[in-house]
């Protein structure tokens, strides 16, 4: 694994915004997303936390998720390599075109 979920920061991410991710889940179900947002969140982020609490929320095409809602898992990319595990749920795909499907995690 890359590095262990308390050590992660938004900052880790940026730089591979809009690149491919797949999402493996307990089940051994297999999901291609892309990451599409990298939000810090300074107003949730707990007095004396190591870092800026942030969510990352990653898309595909609605079609291929399916009925699928999230869950835990682990998120891997190829320069990155595996992240987790960790959870992530299905939430409404606001701002994003029909036909989306979009997932988030939350790290605070």
């Amino acid at each position: 694994m890359a590095a262990s979920l308390s050590a992660l920061s938004a900052g880790l991410f940026t730089p591979v915004r809009g690149e491919a991710f797949a999402f493996r889940d307990v089940d051994g179900h297999m999901l291609a997303v892309t990451l599409a947002r990298c939000d810090e969140h300074p107003r949730a982020t707990m007095p004396g936390s190591p870092r800026t609490a942030f969510g990352l929320v990653f898309t595909c095409p609605a079609d291929v998720a399916g009925a699928y809602r999230g869950g835990h898992g682990v998120l891997s990319h190829p320069a990155l390599g595996g992240i987790g595990p960790l959870y992530v749920e299905r939430i409404l795909p606001l701002g994003f075109p029909a036909g989306t499907a979009a997932y988030e995690a939350a790290f605070s």
